[in-house]
């Protein structure tokens, strides 16, 4: 997956990016880790994630 922060680099031209992808994804496991109420399994969410997978993956075969 890529992402563009062009539009918000437009937006806030003086924004600058202090934590590399590695560290902020530690730093955002650690904080799930730790925080057992986070750590909840919620079907609801995870039907509707299952159902924007398939949706994703549909439209990239139609293409």
């Amino acid at each position: 997956m890529v992402f563009d922060n062009s539009k918000l680099k437009r937006a806030v031209p003086d924004m600058k990016t202090t934590v590399r992808f590695d560290q902020g994804v530690r730093i955002a496991l650690d904080y799930i880790m730790t925080h057992p109420e986070l750590q909840v399994e919620d079907p609801e969410f995870d039907a509707w994630c299952d159902r924007v997978i398939d949706t994703l993956e549909r439209a990239k075969a139609e293409i």
